[in-house]
């Protein structure tokens, strides 16, 4: 199937027909920003890079990149805190991955498998991240991809990923690649303070929460952008602004 590559006008047309309010009390569940998600009333709006899988990447990779030291099983279970417990921890894997092996359909996961080296990561924490994969829940995602734009979503409302678009050929599947900007900042703000609390992580020169949830959001870019050039290079990029009303304004950012 084709996938359809969406204009201004189409992403106006499906973020007013597919936004929905956060719930604050799950605020912090994951998905990953595939396009593949089911529209499900319950489907976290935090979209990022693999989801919860992505998040251990990227706690490894700022590490690695700003120079603190990190204690990985304390910090793993700060993390499962901000999340809510064990059972909010989230990954996925697709149809066609073998279903032996944990989040093998996930593109990020597979991507920063691929490289290490471009995500700021070393070979033994991937191994350790693999190791960590039986916690929580795991989805199944179906079918191919069909993305056609990439959405950064900033505001107290969320965006399913998947809307049945009018053609000249009548109505066909689209798909778009979510990252929710407000959400992932909250949550590494709040993992930020709770990692430094907790002692969890170790400065060299005197750094603090606000310098990390800083190198959090300076990463997290950093693998959004590296993943999307594999993944989704040539969507064009649409900011959607949410105001607290679900109003909206969508501008386009550029091309992948």
């Amino acid at each position: 199937m084709n996938k359809l590559i969406l204009s201004q006008d189409a992403v106006n047309e499906l973020v007013m027909e597919n936004r929905y309010e956060i719930d604050p009390k799950t605020k912090f569940i994951s998905r990953c920003i595939d396009g593949r998600y089911t529209n499900d009333k319950d489907l976290p709006a935090l979209a990022f890079p693999g989801a919860d899988v992505g998040e251990l990447a990227l706690v490894f990779a700022t590490s690695n990149s700003y120079g603190f030291d990190l204690d990985f099983p304390k910090s793993l279970k700060v993390f499962i805190d901000v999340v809510g417990g064990a059972d909010n921890f989230r990954s996925h894997t697709d149809s066609h991955a073998d279903p032996k092996i944990p989040a093998g359909g996930c593109g990020h996961f597979k991507q920063f498998n691929l490289d290490p080296k471009a995500y700021f990561l070393e070979s033994s924490q991937i191994e350790t991240i693999k190791k960590n994969l039986n916690i929580g829940k795991s989805i199944t995602l179906q079918g191919e991809h069909l993305e056609g734009a990439v959405l950064l979503v900033k505001g107290s409302w969320g965006i399913y990923p998947q809307y049945q678009l009018e053609t000249d050929n009548g109505k066909k599947l689209g798909e778009v690649f979510i990252y929710h900007q407000t959400l992932v900042d909250e949550r590494h703000r709040e993992l930020a303070k709770l990692l430094v609390k907790n002692k969890t992580v170790t400065f060299k020169n005197g750094e603090d929460e606000e310098w990390l949830y800083n190198a959090f959001s300076e990463m997290s870019e950093n693998h959004l952008m590296e993943t999307a050039r594999r993944l989704a290079k040539g969507l064009p990029i649409y900011s959607v602004v949410f105001k607290d009303d679900g109003s909206f304004k969508v501008e386009q950012q550029g091309m992948v």
